[in-house]
């Protein structure tokens, strides 16, 4: 469920976050529209659009940026993303080895301490953290990365260690496995009915695996 929701004062800055499990949305003073995905914080200082307009992002958050020629729009998540007038995704969580920027319409500048690329509608950026390098790619279905405001599933062959580590982060449960082998299956699709139960069934009926649940443990084994 995503919810309007207020920032949290501190010191000469706001604070919006939401938990495991939580989604949000946030109307920032210039009239930019920000959702924010589970596990995900965004701060901006107190005089936010007087000078410049710049928020720092932990998380994941799909932004509708307001025009405003004269000062544009940075979101700064390990690397930097500037926009004038947009709508475009990052996803920059701290436990990810990548850092994805993508863009649905607009232009926007994504930038590192050693590169800058421009940006193009269903065109994404990819930030290696490792490596600190910035490449530009085409993904088949760009709009794969703003689902989750539809709170849709959306996997590309990732494997069930990842898998766990984003179900840890919407649900906040956590994910045993029986052995290392089962980290490594891989799984693909979408799924619409997100809730917890169903994706767990819809990924043992393509995966030769087996679960139960204790408490708010999900334990995978072999089939």
């Amino acid at each position: 469920t995503v919810s309007q929701t207020e920032p949290t004062v501190t010191d000469k800055s706001y604070l919006v976050q939401t938990g495991k499990g939580q989604r949000a949305n946030i109307t920032l003073p210039d009239g930019t529209v920000v959702w924010l995905n589970s596990y995900t914080q965004l701060h901006y200082n107190a005089n936010y659009g007087a000078t410049q307009r710049v928020v720092s992002l932990i998380g994941e958050a799909y932004f509708e940026v307001a025009k405003d020629k004269e000062k544009p729009f940075i979101v700064t998540a390990g690397m930097n993303v500037e926009a004038l007038g947009t709508t475009f995704n990052v996803k920059a969580y701290r436990e990810d080895s990548q850092i994805i920027a993508t863009l649905f319409s607009g232009s926007v500048r994504v930038s590192s301490d050693r590169d800058n690329v421009i940006l193009s509608p269903d065109e994404n950026a990819t930030f290696e953290r490792r490596s600190g390098k910035l490449a530009i790619h085409k993904p088949d279905n760009s709009s794969y990365a703003k689902m989750w405001r539809n709170n849709d599933l959306v996997f590309n062959g990732e494997t069930l260690e990842e898998i766990a580590v984003l179900l840890n982060r919407m649900y906040n449960v956590q994910i045993a496995f029986k052995s290392e082998r089962i980290k490594q299956y891989c799984f693909s699709g979408v799924i619409c009915n997100n809730s917890l139960d169903n994706v767990i069934e819809l990924i043992s009926l393509t995966s030769p695996i087996t679960y139960e649940t204790r408490g708010d443990t999900i334990i995978l084994g072999n089939r």
